[in-house]
């Protein structure tokens, strides 16, 4: 049976014009929402992306600032504040002595003379940045600059001054012994002053001589005693050739430092670590956490500082400071009850006042590193960083506070 030729043609005729924009409206609606969904999907894995970056950041900066604050005030088996206190012995109540003053200033434990670095009678010292006491507000929307001394209170010695800490961001001062310590075999006065430890050859034992920064401490729980090797130390001792050493005496029925006799059973050779912690532009022009370590070389007289960049993005630090109820000329409780910035409590002239902080209220800006919409909208959020409000640019950078409060381990128990 022959098929009508107009069945056929009807059958090859295809889509109408309309049908064909309907099919393409179509398709453009699920086109577009499928980018939709990609750019969503997008946007949220880099927001996640700053926001796990941030708090990376965050925990590697708190780990290094709370590791290092919380041994402030090491001083061997005992704390800076039993030694250093009133009832100590001494010419001014004070057991924490240098080789690197003269043999008159160590009788007199006159610490005047000092360089910054070694003042070990002041654990813990802070600077204030200007311009941000509780209740201001610090604009950083401008970008970054570094400050001259006088953008801090108390203003910053040289050695601070000269690392170009940026403005607006708190800065710290760390001293105490090294929390590794070598037991001391031997102690000879009589000749070339030479301590002696068990080697640290020995796979697994401490190597606080020969992995040490330069500045070295010997303490018992009566007294302690900052030093530098003469010579690069070996594995089993270590030479000081001090000159205007009081050598009166053999081995420890001596007096180290014409002025401080140890015990054999007790002493143990610690390293001195002296060190700051601020915010500073790195290669990038990004600010960032650093730290700055202060060294010797064996046998000079010179204190050279190592500076570290430890973590990327930090943009400002803020810290309180929590001071001890005992007054001043009463042994420490270990409570504290009141928090003051470093400016309230002065410089060095205060050292007695600074002795007696026992915790740290420190609080952090961090800002991520991917850019996105969302980010950008919460940059326009204004963070309050320990009671000052920070401005910031709309630059897409995710922002975030974290806050914690230090306890001085060697500082609150034990005194």
């Amino acid at each position: 049976m022959k098929i009508p030729s107009y069945t056929t043609n009807r059958s090859q005729r295809g889509l109408s014009l309309i049908e064909l924009m309907i099919a393409l409206l179509i398709g453009i609606i699920v086109l577009f929402a499928v980018v939709q969904v990609f750019l969503a999907s997008r946007s949220s894995y880099q927001l996640s992306q700053s926001i796990a970056r941030n708090q990376e950041s965050s925990r590697f900066a708190m780990d290094f600032l709370s590791r290092d604050i919380r041994m402030a005030g090491h001083a061997g088996c005992t704390n800076d504040q039993s030694l250093l206190s009133g009832d100590a012995t001494g010419p001014t109540g004070g057991n924490i002595r240098t080789l690197f003053l003269s043999e008159a200033d160590r009788n007199t434990n006159n610490v005047s003379a000092l360089a910054f670095p070694l003042r070990f009678d002041v654990a813990i010292q802070g600077f204030e940045a200007a311009g941000t006491s509780i209740g201001s507000t610090l604009n950083i929307s401008g970008g970054f600059a570094s400050g001259g001394a006088g953008n801090w209170s108390p203003a910053l010695p040289a050695e601070l001054s000269g690392l170009n800490p940026v403005r607006g961001s708190d800065i710290v001062v760390l001293r105490f012994f090294s929390p590794e310590e070598s037991a001391i075999e031997n102690f000879d006065l009589a000749g070339s002053p030479t301590i002696t430890y068990p080697s640290e050859a020995v796979a697994g034992r401490t190597k606080v001589a020969t992995e040490g920064h330069g500045l070295y401490a010997l303490a018992d729980c009566q007294a302690a005693t900052v030093f530098q090797a003469s010579a690069a130390p070996t594995a089993t001792g270590m030479l000081i050739a001090q000159a205007g050493l009081n050598k009166s005496g053999i081995g420890f029925a001596g007096k180290f430092d014409g002025a401080v006799a140890y015990s054999r059973e007790q002493t143990a050779l610690f390293r001195a670590e002296t060190m700051a912690y601020y915010v500073r532009l790195n290669a990038d022009g990004v600010p960032a956490l650093y730290r700055t370590r202060w060294t010797t070389a064996p046998g000079t007289a010179v204190i050279t500082p190592v500076t570290e960049e430890m973590v990327e993005g930090v943009e400002s630090l803020q810290m309180l400071y929590g001071e001890d109820s005992a007054a001043i000329t009463d042994v420490p409780t270990g409570y504290i009850d009141q928090f003051s910035r470093a400016d309230e409590i002065g410089g060095l002239a205060s050292a007695a006042r600074w002795r007696r902080v026992g915790s740290v209220k420190l609080s952090m800006l961090v800002r991520g590193v991917n850019t996105d919409r969302r980010a950008a909208e919460q940059a326009r959020n204004s963070p309050v960083v320990n009671g000052v409000t920070v401005t910031v640019p709309a630059d897409g950078q995710f922002r975030a506070v974290y806050d914690t409060t230090i306890a001085l381990r060697n500082r609150l128990f034990g005194n």
